[in-house]
């Protein structure tokens, strides 16, 4: 079933059409959206890189406060990830829906998450941002302090050992250059990357990144079973949801924080993320 019949047939058409009952039709519209989990995942660094190993963090993506998600569930979502100390927070993009009004009250929550982070966070954009405003997503980020990576790369520093946080431009709406990003990283220092769109993640892999981090699809909102996403977006139909491999790297992808059209989600509930680094396997 395609993106456009869902919406074309009404979220409660289609999942009366599946079988659901009348109460998980509500549930999927009205409790599940606003009911965020804290996933777990490890992630194995590179062999030489084991000062790495038991650094915490925190990944956010796709809070798209706007119509259908109000700011006090994205602080709901928040603090599940405040409560395990992370020692750094990393943003997937999409932080808005529909409008640049929700910009600065958006920047503002995960801004406060951050100031509790010692290593602070970084965040690329994603395509919502840009569909809203080419600029003032990003400036409300950066006045709050959030460092917004568009084909950047940065490193911190933790158990005497250096990361890299290659934040590769979007690629529905931006101008990723995942190769040119990646090689900014200094020489022996491992490469994660944060991509909102999954889709191209053997070009970071090819670049020579050890993981990477993105968003966008949603993990498809609503999944059915037997049958699974009923629709996914432009560049998020491969890398779907939850831990995969990409040309032999690992590569994360979270189901979001918030929703878009349709506003429902079944099976596949709202998450923040806990990546956990872990020495390399031998």
């Amino acid at each position: 079933m395609s993106r456009r019949a869902l919406l074309q047939g009404g979220v409660t058409g289609v999942l009366a059409a599946a079988g659901l009952t009348a109460y998980e039709i509500y549930k999927a519209r009205y409790v599940n959206p606003y009911s965020p989990q804290l996933e777990r995942v490890d992630i194995a660094v590179p062999a030489g890189s084991d000062g790495l190993a038991g650094m915490k963090i925190g990944f956010i993506t796709d809070t798209h406060v706007g119509p259908f998600v109000e700011t006090g569930d994205l602080y709901r979502a928040l603090d599940l990830i405040r409560a395990e100390s992370p020692d750094l927070i990393l943003l997937g993009g999409d932080y808005i829906s529909e409008s640049p009004r929700y910009a600065p009250e958006t920047a503002s929550a995960i801004g406060n998450l951050l100031s509790d982070a010692p290593l602070g966070g970084y965040g690329v954009i994603g395509n919502h941002d840009l569909s809203v405003s080419r600029a003032r997503v990003q400036e409300a980020l950066v006045t709050v302090g959030i460092p917004v990576l568009r084909n950047q790369t940065t490193v911190v520093s933790f158990g005497g050992a250096q990361l890299a946080i290659a934040g590769i431009d979007e690629t529905l709406l931006g101008d990723p250059q995942p190769v040119e990003t990646i090689a900014q990283a200094p020489t022996g220092v491992p490469v994660l990357a944060l991509w909102h769109e999954p889709e191209f993640a053997e070009q970071a892999a090819a670049a020579g990144a050890f993981a990477q981090l993105s968003g966008h699809t949603h993990g498809g909102q609503i999944r059915l079973p037997g049958i699974g996403p009923v629709g996914l977006p432009v560049h998020g139909k491969r890398h779907v949801i939850g831990l995969g491999m990409a040309d032999g790297m690992p590569i994360y992808t979270s189901r979001g924080v918030g929703v878009y059209r349709p506003p429902a989600r079944f099976n596949c509930p709202p998450e923040v993320t806990l990546v956990t680094l872990v020495a390399p396997t031998t």
